[in-house]
């Protein structure tokens, strides 16, 4: 099986044993716990995973699924291993504590929004550098946005390495980051409705608020300007007038 070719889903397989050791020990893994792994390839960290706890694969490649059926076959009999064959965007989670994935650059935002969804102790996740910039980013910052927001108010993000892009093939363009998320729900108002107040002030990050939302508490500064807590301020205002 020529697994140079398997890359038609756009994947950067990551090569180097010790990054995949780095990032099962930052897992702080137990035998009880249940690990979601997201972009499996060629099974680097699927092994190494396996050889600590139960693990859950979704792999999108089909050519791909078919390798780890083949290599991890005595994992599957055994109940260790479940892959799931498809795409990520798309499927149901299973019940899972502890998130790993190798996220592809093409769809970080929308896959990294889903994980938030559940209910999990701890995520390491490989992202983008810049990706995970924006993840961590502060007020003021020029990677400061959406997703830094609605991160603080899921949980925290701290950028544990980076990781040159010479250790993926084929080679990506940019460097990674390995990033831990602890889950904590901080919601200081209604999720969707919180999150759609941020995705139109952010769509206008460059006006002031007054000019997007009317006359609301820090109308006269920019969303980029604001904490987390202060955006909520403006959100639960604008909502109750809109209503």
């Amino acid at each position: 099986m020529h697994l140079e070719l398997m890359s038609r889903y756009s994947q950067n397989f990551l090569i180097n044993p010790k990054i995949a050791d780095y990032i099962v020990k930052e897992a702080e893994i137990k035998p009880n716990d249940i690990v979601l792994e997201i972009g499996p390839g060629k099974g680097i960290l699927t092994g190494k995973l396996l050889e600590k706890c139960e693990v859950y694969a979704i792999e999108i490649d089909k050519t791909l699924c078919e390798y780890l059926n083949i290599i991890f076959q005595d994992d599957i009999k055994d109940g260790r291993l479940h892959l799931i064959c498809g795409d990520a965007l798309k499927v149901n989670f299973p019940k899972f504590n502890k998130i790993v994935a190798n996220i592809p650059y093409h769809i970080s935002s929308p896959l990294l929004f889903k994980i938030l969804e559940y209910e999990f102790e701890r995520g390491i996740l490989m992202l983008q550098y810049e990706f995970a910039e924006r993840l961590v980013a502060k007020p003021g910052s020029k990677r400061y946005g959406r997703l830094s927001v609605m991160m603080y108010y899921n949980g925290e993000a701290r950028i544990l390495k980076r990781v040159k892009r010479g250790n993926f093939r084929p080679v990506p363009r940019v460097d990674s980051a390995i990033v831990k998320i602890t889950k904590k729900d901080r919601f200081c108002y209604d999720k969707d409705k919180l999150n759609e107040f941020v995705r139109k002030l952010f769509e206008q990050r460059r006006k002031k608020i007054r000019n997007i939302l009317g006359e609301v508490p820090y109308g006269d500064r920019r969303v980029e300007e604001l904490s987390p807590e202060e955006i909520c301020e403006v959100v639960q205002y604008a909502d109750r007038i809109r209503n």
